[in-house]
C-alpha cells in the first residue's frame, strides 16, 4: 500500500467525496484529527476549523494559525450544544471503546440541520483494513487482539461493523443522507464489498416555529 502511494492519495480522495458538504459550514470540528491533514485542507478565511484529538503530541504537529486545537476525549466534547455546523469523524469510531456514546456527543454539538461526515473502514472486508490480515473478522477475539498488538494497533473495536454503525447512527438520532463506497485501488471494485465507507448524516432540522423559539431563547441567554 505504501509503495502504491495509496495513503498519500487517500486525503484527496476522501475530500472529493465530501468537501461540497463542508463548503457552507462556518464552524467545522475534525474529531480524532491526528496530525490534522483534513483540518488543514478545510481551512478558509470565513471558516473556523477546530482540530480535536486526545493525543496532545499529535496536535502539536498542527501549526496553522487558522486552526483551533483542542485536546479532549471524544466521549465528552467540550463544546456547546448545537454550536457546530459540520463534524468530521474519519477512521475514528472503530478505535473507541464506546462509539455509541461518541455519536451521541457528535449529535449533541451539531446544530439542527448540521452535517456529520463519518468514514469507517469495513472491518469485515476479506483483508482487514488496518492489519491487511485475511479474514480477521472470523478469528476468535483473543487472536484478533494479539494480531492488532503485533501489527501496532493496540485497540480496534471489531464490533464497529458497517451494519452496527448504521444502527448506532439511527439510535443517536442521525438521519442518513448518503452512503459512499470508497475503493483505494481499482481492483477492489471486483468485490461486492467496499474496504471503506463514508456516511453523510444530518441532525434533523427544526420546524420553523421551533427554530424561531430556539433563536429567541439564544438571544435571551446572551
Amino acid at each position: 500500500m505504501d509503495r502504491l502511494h495509496v495513503y498519500e492519495e487517500r486525503t484527496g480522495k476522501y475530500l472529493s467525496c465530501f468537501k461540497h458538504y463542508v463548503n457552507s459550514a462556518s464552524i467545522v470540528v475534525d474529531v480524532g484529527c491526528g496530525t490534522g491533514a483534513f483540518s488543514k485542507a478545510l481551512v478558509c478565511g470565513k471558516r473556523l476549523v477546530i482540530a480535536l484529538d486526545i493525543e496532545r503530541g499529535l496536535l502539536k504537529e498542527i501549526e496553522n494559525p487558522h486552526i483551533e486545537r483542542i485536546c479532549a476525549d471524544a466521549h465528552h466534547l467540550p463544546l456547546t450544544e448545537g454550536s457546530v455546523d459540520c463534524i468530521l469523524a474519519l477512521s475514528f469510531l472503530e478505535h473507541l471503546e464506546n462509539p455509541e456514546k461518541c455519536l451521541k456527543e457528535l449529535y449533541r454539538v451539531l446544530r439542527h440541520g448540521g452535517t456529520a461526515i463519518i468514514q469507517l473502514p469495513n472491518l469485515q472486508y476479506p483483508f482487514e483494513p488496518h492489519t491487511k490480515w485475511p479474514l480477521l473478522c472470523l478469528l476468535p477475539k483473543r487472536f484478533q487482539s494479539r494480531i492488532f498488538k503485533m501489527i501496532g494497533y493496540p485497540y480496534v473495536n471489531m464490533e464497529v461493523t458497517i451494519k452496527n454503525a448504521l444502527l448506532m447512527f439511527k439510535k443517536a438520532g442521525f438521519k442518513l443522507k448518503e452512503t459512499l463506497k470508497v475503493y483505494h485501488l481499482s481492483i477492489m471494485k471486483l468485490l461486492p464489498l467496499a474496504p471503506a465507507y463514508i456516511f453523510i448524516a444530518e441532525k434533523e432540522r427544526l420546524h420553523p416555529i421551533n427554530a424561531e423559539r430556539e433563536a429567541c431563547d439564544r438571544i435571551i441567554k446572551e
